[in-house]
C-alpha cells in the first residue's frame, strides 16, 4: 500500500468515527514538553512573547469591566492547589524521581494483590468520582510512548518505567456559566478551580494506589498530551479547537492524568460525531479573538510554523503562539472557543436529543448548527452577573 493510500485511509477513518485520530508513524515523533508554549515563554528568544507573563498587565486592566481588583484576586486563588501541589510534586521527583513518596506516609499493610484488571479498574473510576472528577477512563501506554513527553520543562529525560503502561484519565467539569463571561475573569476563575480540582483528584488517586502497593505519578498538563490520552481512555474526540470534546460536557472539561503499574483493563476510544461536526461548524474560529483557529479542513502539518505543534497527526492545527499573545494582551487566559463549542452546554433532556441526532443522522447537522446560533448560545455573557446571580452557586443548575 503507498503512503498515499494509507493516509487516505487514516484521513477517512478519523473523520467518519471510525478511529480516534489519523496518526502518520513515518512522520510523527514524541513531543518535549520543553516546546509547550507555556514553556517557550521561558526560553524560546524567537517566540514572540518571550518573557512576557500573562499576568504582567493587570494593573492596566484593574477597574474595566470584567477585570475588578476582587476578580483578580480570586482567579490567582482558584489556582492555588494546583500550583502548589504541582510544585510539591516536582520537588519528590527532584529528590525521588518516581514514585513512593507522594504523601510521605505508605500503608505498612502488605501489597494488594489483584490480578482482576477489570476489578481494579471500576474500583479506580468509582474512586475518581469520589475524588470529584465527573468522568475517568483508562488508556494503555503503547511501547513507544508516543503520547508521553520526552522531556519536562526542566529538560530531565520523561520516560517511564517498563512496567507503567497504563493512565487513569480524569475529567473536571468547569462552570458553564462562568464561561459565557469569556474572556473576563469569571471565565478564568472557573478554569482556575478546575485545574485545582484535577490536581487534588489526582494527588489523592496516585497516593491511593501507591497505598496499595504499586506505583503512581500524578499530572495535569505535564508528562504527557492529554488530549490524546484522553481520547485513548474513551472520554471524547478531538475539537476543532485542538481540546477534547466530551459527549455530555463537550469542553467544559480539564484534563488530569495519574500513571500506573496498577493492573488496569484499558477503555476503548468512542465516536459521537464531533469530527464531522466540527467540519461544518467553525464557531470557535469565528469566536477566536486572535483567529488562531483554522477554517480549513485538518491536515497533517501545521500551516503556522511553530514548535508548539507537533506534526504528523491529521487534525486543526492551532497558531497557538497567536493565542498566547492575546492572552498577554488580555492580562489573563481566554475560553471563546470553549464557551462556543455547541457541545458545551449545560445538561438536559434536550439537549441529549440533540447529541443523539448528531450521532446517528449526520445530514442534520447543520440544522443544529443554525439552531445554536438563534438560540444565542455560546455568546459572550455580561461578566458582572458572575457577581450577582444565584446560578452559580445552584447545584442542580450546574449539574
Amino acid at each position: 500500500m503507498s503512503e498515499g493510500t494509507k493516509r487516505a485511509e487514516l484521513k477517512d477513518a478519523f473523520l467518519n468515527g471510525r478511529a480516534p485520530f489519523a496518526l502518520d508513524e513515518t512522520t510523527y515523533h514524541r513531543f518535549s514538553e520543553r516546546n509547550v508554549i507555556f514553556s517557550r515563554v521561558g526560553w524560546d528568544k524567537s517566540f514572540s512573547s518571550y518573557g512576557q507573563r500573562i499576568s504582567e498587565r493587570e494593573a492596566e486592566r484593574v477597574g474595566q469591566k470584567g477585570y475588578s481588583r476582587i476578580g483578580y484576586a480570586a482567579c490567582s486563588a482558584s489556582w492555588a492547589v494546583h500550583d502548589h501541589l504541582m510544585e510539591e510534586f516536582s520537588h519528590i521527583r527532584n529528590t525521588n524521581p518516581y514514585p513512593g513518596s507522594l504523601t510521605r506516609i505508605t500503608s505498612h499493610l502488605p501489597k494488594y494483590e489483584s490480578r482482576d484488571p477489570d476489578l481494579n479498574s471500576d474500583i479506580v473510576k468509582r474512586l475518581g468520582q469520589i475524588f470529584g472528577v465527573c468522568d475517568v477512563g483508562v488508556a494503555e501506554i503503547d511501547p513507544e510512548l508516543r503520547f508521553v513527553y520526552t522531556y519536562d520543562r526542566q529538560g530531565r529525560q520523561n520516560d517511564l518505567p517498563e512496567e507503567m503502561r497504563s493512565a487513569i484519565v480524569m475529567l473536571v467539569q468547569m462552570d458553564y456559566f462562568a464561561l459565557l463571561a469569556s474572556p473576563k475573569l469569571p471565565a478564568s476563575i472557573a478554569v482556575g478551580n478546575a485545574y485545582s480540582r484535577a490536581a487534588f483528584a489526582a494527588f489523592c488517586m496516585a497516593a491511593m494506589i501507591e497505598n496499595l502497593g504499586y506505583q503512581a505519578i500524578p499530572a495535569v498538563n505535564s508528562m504527557g498530551l492529554s488530549v490524546p490520552l484522553a481520547i485513548l481512555a474513551g472520554l471524547g474526540e478531538f475539537g476543532r479547537n485542538g481540546l477534547l470534546i466530551h459527549p455530555k460536557y463537550g469542553q467544559r472539561v480539564r484534563i488530569a492524568k495519574v500513571f500506573t503499574d496498577l493492573p488496569l483493563t484499558p477503555d476503548s476510544p468512542i465516536s459521537f460525531g464531533a469530527a464531522r461536526f466540527c467540519r461544518l461548524c467553525k464557531k470557535c474560529a469565528k469566536s477566536c479573538p486572535s483567529q488562531s483557529i483554522s477554517y480549513g479542513e485538518p491536515t497533517w502539518q501545521s500551516p503556522w510554523g511553530t514548535p508548539s505543534n507537533n506534526n504528523g497527526v491529521y487534525k486543526w492545527y492551532v497558531n497557538v503562539d497567536k493565542c498566547y499573545e492575546f492572552w498577554v494582551r488580555n492580562s489573563t487566559d481566554c475560553s471563546n472557543c470553549i464557551r462556543a463549542c455547541p457541545f458545551t452546554k449545560p445538561l438536559g433532556r434536550i439537549h441529549d436529543i440533540v447529541r443523539f441526532f448528531i450521532r446517528n443522522l449526520k445530514f442534520l447537522n447543520p440544522i443544529w448548527i443554525k439552531l445554536d446560533d438563534i438560540l444565542g448560545y455560546g455568546k459572550h455573557e455580561d461578566s458582572e452577573e458572575f457577581w450577582e446571580s444565584e446560578m452559580y452557586l445552584d447545584d442542580k443548575v450546574k449539574r
